[in-house]
């Protein structure tokens, strides 16, 4: 990456069509930031190693470089037809958790779709989540559901979760800005259901809460977004899940109390990664 140049979009593909999909949100993504992109696919040669030691023969390697050709071409064409003609490709010999985490190092936003082949797109949505989820150096995107593909998706709201703490300032902060660049209304959402409020009457508890947003709205530069605050008495988990339906994208933190506790790796994160009806955006909140 040269002197000036932003760091790129990275998608990971298989063939699949959920791979696919998240080439196609990744580049539409890219050209709204007007940043690069770059396509990978994963060979995992070392999967073939008979025994966990011997090299697999040269013809097999060599099928599986001209597959992982095949697959880049078609994810280089379907960029082209989202406006980004000059998408880098790359083979990259090693597994599909080692390839992301290694690419997040120079990377913007890794971008992955929900299910797959057992490779990159299967990642947070797989048995592999919790090792990009804490190795990850940068933001990443599962792409779910369709809803994100369709003509009235664009007037759709970026939804995001957040409480009092420093994680959940960098993740407002996230989706303010994934708001800006989509020119898209920004829903701003505090839930209590998971912490009994010490005083019985609930009302006390919205107005500390909607104060809570509002602090936390004010301290960043909002612009031009229009921005809706809200405070639920729900679970965290059955309110964004809902929520999800009618967004064109969730921003939530990767983990802790990055918006909501426990995300990624409790039920919250579980949940929007398997269920959630659009991509889902999760904001790196720690170093």
């Amino acid at each position: 990456m040269s002197a000036g140049t932003p760091p790129p979009i990275v998608t990971g593909v298989d063939g699949s069509a959920e791979s696919l999909d998240a080439v196609r949100w990744a580049a539409r993504t890219a050209r709204l930031r007007n940043a690069p992109l770059e396509i990978v696919h994963a060979l995992d040669v070392s999967a073939l190693l008979a025994g966990g030691v011997v090299p697999p023969p040269d013809e097999m390697v060599d099928a599986l470089r001209a597959r992982g050709r095949r697959a880049l071409r078609t994810a280089q064409e379907l960029a082209a037809a989202q406006g980004v003609p000059s998408a880098v490709t790359r083979l990259d010999p090693d597994r599909a958790a080692q390839s992301l985490v290694e690419a997040s190092r120079t990377a913007a936003l890794l971008v992955v779709g929900s299910t797959g082949h057992g490779r990159l797109t299967s990642l947070l949505a797989g048995s592999v989540a919790a090792a990009v989820g804490t190795h990850a150096h940068c933001d990443t995107v599962v792409v779910r559901g369709d809803s994100w593909d369709e003509p009235a998706a664009a007037g759709r709201p970026v939804v995001t979760g957040i409480d009092g703490s420093e994680a959940g300032a960098r993740v407002l902060a996230a989706a303010l800005a994934e708001a800006r660049t989509r020119r898209a209304p920004l829903v701003v959402l505090h839930a209590w259901a998971d912490t009994p409020p010490p005083h019985p009457d609930p009302r006390c508890v919205t107005e500390a809460g909607q104060r809570l947003l509002g602090e936390r709205v004010l301290a960043h530069d909002t612009g031009d977004v229009e921005v809706e605050r809200v405070v639920v008495h729900a679970h965290p988990r059955r309110e964004l899940v809902e929520r999800s339906g009618t967004a064109q994208l969730v921003v939530v933190g990767d983990r802790g109390r990055g918006g909501f506790p426990g995300l990624l790796l409790g039920s919250t994160g579980h949940a929007l990664l398997h269920h959630a009806a659009c991509p889902v955006l999760l904001v790196r909140t720690t170093a």
